[in-house]
């Protein structure tokens, strides 16, 4: 894999304090190594590394978001990917019956619906008919605030992705 151009022995100290610095900056508590590089075995691994802790840094925020009682769900990740895809359907004036949502998320329907009534028993989705939307308790309170903070950590992502050289 290649790294930015300069000096090459300094950039994973150079990169992991940039990492600390972005992640304290969004209240992630993520623990970098300062020294050393990602094993040679693992393809892309830097790029990948970035990838990976942007996809867990904006998991987190829905727990910040909505707190622990969501997150604590028995299946929170398929929870909280059932209730982005509402929550998109949603803004889209467009809810979604169970079977739309486990076909789109290639999920098996009675998951989705268990999934569902838990959204629905918590508050944060509400049933029309035979589909599904989500309830005026998306708008939580410092909304804009957290918007900014998500759009940085996807900008900071991108900008260090588009510095680094991908090989094809």
């Amino acid at each position: 894999m290649s790294v930015p151009s300069g000096n090459q022995e300094s950039w994973p100290q150079t990169e992991a304090r940039n990492d600390a610095d972005v992640w304290a900056e969004h209240g992630a508590d993520f623990i970098l190594i300062a020294e050393g590089r990602p094993p040679p075995r693992i393809e892309l691994a830097r790029e990948r590394m970035l990838i990976s802790r942007l996809y867990l840094g904006l998991l987190r925020t829905i727990t910040d978001d909505y707190g622990t009682e969501f997150a604590a769900q028995s299946d929170s990740l398929t929870l909280r990917t059932i209730g982005i895809y509402l929550f998109l359907r949603t803004v889209m004036c467009s809810p979604a019956r169970a079977s739309q949502i486990a076909q789109a998320l290639k999920l098996p329907r009675a998951a989705v619906l268990r999934r569902l009534q838990e959204l629905v028993k918590g508050g944060y989705v509400e049933r029309v008919g035979n589909a599904y939307r989500v309830t005026d308790k998306v708008n939580i309170s410092d909304l804009q605030i957290k918007l900014q903070r998500r759009i940085k950590m996807i900008t900071d992502t991108a900008k260090k992705l588009s510095e680094m050289t991908i090989r094809n």
